[in-house]
């Protein structure tokens, strides 16, 4: 379909919305539940990732979930990231509901998710959201009579085309995650890190290429761009050639991003390599999420330092032998107790969740 702006009309965000703030939970303060469970209710924050769910709680008896069909908007945090809401949910501070006025299709709250975040920009540098939010600017395809034409929004989600993903793993017995007997690593005996340096968007546009630029933001995995390889071998920035994570070191800091293709990365982010041997896809998206739990000390404008951040404690599962005793390796490598970390488990872990099979 023609997307042609022209003949597009500025409408108020209030205009098309009623404008809401959320339920203002702490999720410090709830209880966790496993996301298998019936009881499970999403807990929506102010994250630009996995649709704005931060973690699944129990439900709270005189807490009512909002509803489902709701489109939720962060406030402050990863300001403006905007998601539909298809199941019910609790919601943490400065996040907003969007209720349409009128009956419209999911298609068309897709379609105007996207405009709404054409906005982000004019959020940056800490900039919040909560009082401007309602009198945000979208500009709509409208009807012979100048209203939104929702139907055209329809229409067009429907008309993008994508290929299903399909996964063989959906009867394959999962691999049980009982953390009781997991143990506790420094950062530094697992991982090595690198400090980025220089590059701003304004360079990759001067300099253009495949390969991805880090920076300190979550969107879009925590890439700010496509930069040439070689250019950045000429100014001396830091670079992984091999897979690697990466961790925002101000903005969203602590924000883990898993980078497939090797990155480079600026001043505002680092670089976390394992070593070549344990190195794989499956190992590193395990430590992706148990790093990602750390995030919420470099809450408030906290930096990720070096220091800092090498010496923080995660806990891992650890080899065991035939008779499933822990093992202990008398180089203490890892541990000053010399416990190993289970890198096996965490692969096959990995490789035998729902789509699993595709990393």
């Amino acid at each position: 379909m023609n997307l042609d702006i022209s003949n597009w009309k500025e409408f108020k965000l209030s205009d098309i919305f009623n404008v809401k703030y959320g339920v203002n939970l702490e999720l410090n303060a709830c209880e966790i539940e496993d996301h298998n469970s019936n009881d499970a209710i999403n807990f929506v924050a102010r994250t630009a990732i996995n649709n704005g769910v931060s973690a699944k709680i129990k439900y709270i008896d005189d807490v009512t979930p909002q509803s489902a069909g709701l489109i939720s908007v962060a406030g402050g945090g990863s300001v403006l990231s905007t998601f539909l809401q298809n199941e019910p949910f609790y919601s943490g501070r400065d996040l907003y509901t969007l209720e349409a006025k009128d009956a419209i299709s999911d298609e068309a709250k897709l379609f105007l998710i996207t405009v709404i975040e054409q906005n982000k920009y004019k959020y940056s540098y800490g900039r919040q959201a909560n009082k401007t939010l309602p009198d945000i600017i979208l500009k709509l395809p409208i009807d012979k009579d100048s209203n939104p034409n929702y139907k055209f929004m329809e229409d067009y989600i429907k008309s993008l085309h994508y290929k299903p993903l399909t996964t063989k793993n959906v009867k394959t017995k999962k691999k049980s995650l009982d953390i009781a007997e997991w143990k506790e690593f420094k950062l530094s005996s697992i991982l090595t890190v690198k400090n980025g340096q220089g590059i701003t968007k304004e360079e990759i546009e001067m300099n253009p290429g495949e390969f991805p630029a880090v920076q300190s933001g979550e969107e879009n995995n925590g890439v700010l761009g496509y930069i040439d390889k070689k250019y950045c071998y000429s100014m001396g920035y830091i670079i992984s050639e091999s897979p690697c994570l990466t961790v925002a070191r101000t903005g969203s800091a602590g924000f883990v991003s898993f980078q497939k293709e090797g990155c480079v990365v600026g001043d505002s982010a680092k670089i976390l390599l394992l070593e070549d041997e344990v190195a794989n896809t499956e190992v590193y998206l395990f430590l992706q999420t148990v790093l990602g739990a750390l995030r919420f000390k470099y809450a408030y404008g906290r930096k990720v330092t070096e220091e800092k951040y090498m010496n923080e404690l995660i806990k891992l599962p650890v080899k065991k032998d035939s008779k499933g005793k822990i093992l202990v390796d008398k180089n203490f490598k890892y541990s000053k107790q010399g416990y190993v970390p289970d890198w096996e488990y965490m692969k096959e872990y990995m490789g035998l969740l729902l789509y699993g099979d595709r990393l």
